[in-house]
């Protein structure tokens, strides 16, 4: 043996196998049914039960075989019964994947939690409850030493909430936190750039999965306060809902309709909002619905910036967040990338399972 090759032989670290995680996935939509497959690959992870809001479906042969007709054919769903299995396996071998945004759902966290089942979501309800609510939530995880993984509440598969965590755990103090964090408000406004009318943009949006069912939870704005609600309380802000305040894309009269009914309305806006880009544009400008954590405060709304700008030139669904810290005062820290779609979004569950 050359001594070249000794020393590669005794550098190499030793790959100890790692212990399999059963997974559990309550929802099995777009998100959901995206993490089954990327799991295929993860000899680590295994999937023992899905569920829908009706349906629960176990797995025994080590390989979740989703197929939409057999879960609707399987038992129906039980919760004291699902709690009751995934608690009989051994503490600690559990991870519970909440992809359903039910607040059915994220109110059973304290109880997994006290039982030794991992909590990993990419739903924001369980966050943005009271403030006290959040604070008892975390307690519990952290007394029953349980791991509880949010990484995409914010900015879908972007690194930004353990970023921010990473930052003040070494001793950092946040700033400010800004910019753009909602992939659908991108696609929105870079759409209305090109001359596509407002109306059939949210529609377009809703279709490719960008938007929600009902366009109205991101066009209200409520879904970036509530990303910046989560932010600031990672922060350790003391702030409520109500604190926040939120600049609406609903008209008035649609606020309260049925869904199909604000959709078929909504063309009612389209030329207030071509006047508007027209406008913008005429000045070298356009529009991004941005959001602001500073001095303990949230502001989220439309803002007018600089066609050839940073916020001003992103396109698609791309988020743009920016840091700044006691340490990344002049040059705060950039984070960019997509912030909707079921891939990436899928692809951030996964990491947070990795890492658990």
């Amino acid at each position: 043996m050359s001594h070249l090759q000794a020393i590669k032989k005794s550098t190499t670290p030793y790959s100890k196998p790692k212990p399999v995680k059963k997974i559990f996935i309550a929802g099995v939509g777009a998100v959901g049914c995206t993490l089954i497959q990327q799991l295929e690959k993860q000899p680590s992870l295994r999937i023992v039960g899905i569920c829908n809001s009706r349906r629960v479906q176990w797995f025994n042969n080590g390989k979740a075989n989703y197929a939409h007709d057999d879960l609707q054919k399987a038992p129906d769903k039980n919760w004291e019964q699902i709690l009751k299995k995934l608690i009989s396996f051994k503490q600690g071998s559990v991870i519970f994947v909440d992809a359903t945004g039910s607040p059915e759902v994220s109110d059973l966290y304290p109880e997994l939690f006290e039982n030794g089942i991992h909590v990993v979501t990419p739903s924001k309800l369980a966050n943005t409850q009271s403030q006290e609510t959040f604070d008892k939530l975390h307690e519990i995880s952290v007394k029953n030493n349980v791991e509880f993984h949010y990484e995409t509440n914010v900015g879908a598969g972007l690194p930004v909430v353990n970023t921010v965590k990473n930052l003040i755990s070494s001793g950092d103090k946040i700033l400010e936190i800004s910019g753009v964090v909602s992939g659908t408000m991108t696609y929105l406004f870079s759409e209305l750039e090109k001359g596509a009318t407002f109306s059939e943009t949210v529609n377009k949006a809703r279709t490719l999965g960008y938007a929600e069912p009902d366009p109205r939870d991101d066009l209200s704005g409520e879904d970036v306060a509530r990303k910046f609600l989560i932010l600031a309380r990672i922060c350790g802000i003391k702030i409520e809902r109500d604190e926040v305040s939120v600049e609406s894309l609903i008209p008035n009269h649609l606020k309260k309709v049925e869904s199909t009914q604000f959709l078929k309305e909504l063309k009612e806006s389209d030329s207030h909002w071509n006047e508007r880009i027209q406008n913008e544009a005429e000045n070298g400008r356009v529009l991004r619905y941005t959001g602001k954590l500073k001095d303990g405060k949230i502001s989220v709304g439309i803002e007018s910036v600089p066609k050839l700008s940073a916020l001003g030139s992103l396109t698609g669904t791309t988020n743009l967040i920016t840091i700044r810290t006691k340490r990344y005062n002049d040059q705060p820290l950039t984070i960019q990338g997509p912030g909707a779609g079921k891939e990436v979004t899928a692809a951030g569950v996964l990491a947070d399972l990795l890492k658990i």
